[in-house]
């Protein structure tokens, strides 16, 4: 028996439509979650802001070495501090809490006062 080559594509197409509704019973919300769960991944990565460059790290540090010889006369605003501790962000002016992991503080944070 001879099919047509119309047929055949049509044939075809029903037995690929056929393995994706059983693909889709069989695993479908498993998939979509896991689709879903990269897709946040990605948007969060993508969307997050560049790590800080060599230059912003060493002027941070003289900044904070300088905060850090002590109170003096002329000290006028502490330097704030981003500690990440449980998976939340805390911005402290002193030494962050125990078990925490200090971040690096962007150089155009503007802090107002209480």
């Amino acid at each position: 028996m001879y099919l047509r080559p119309a047929h055949r594509l049509l044939i075809g197409l029903a037995l690929v439509a056929a393995a994706a509704v059983a693909i889709y019973l069989w695993r479908g919300p498993a998939v979509i979650d896991e689709a879903g769960q990269a897709a946040t991944s990605l948007w969060r990565k993508a969307s997050a802001p560049p790590p800080p460059s060599a230059e912003e790290q060493q002027r941070s540090q003289a900044r904070r070495a300088a905060t850090d010889s002590g109170p003096g006369p002329a000290r006028t605003a502490a330097v704030p501090r981003k500690c990440q501790l449980n998976g939340q962000t805390i911005y402290t002016d002193g030494a962050c809490p125990d078990g925490s992991q200090e971040q690096m503080v962007p150089e155009n944070l503007s802090v107002i006062p209480r």
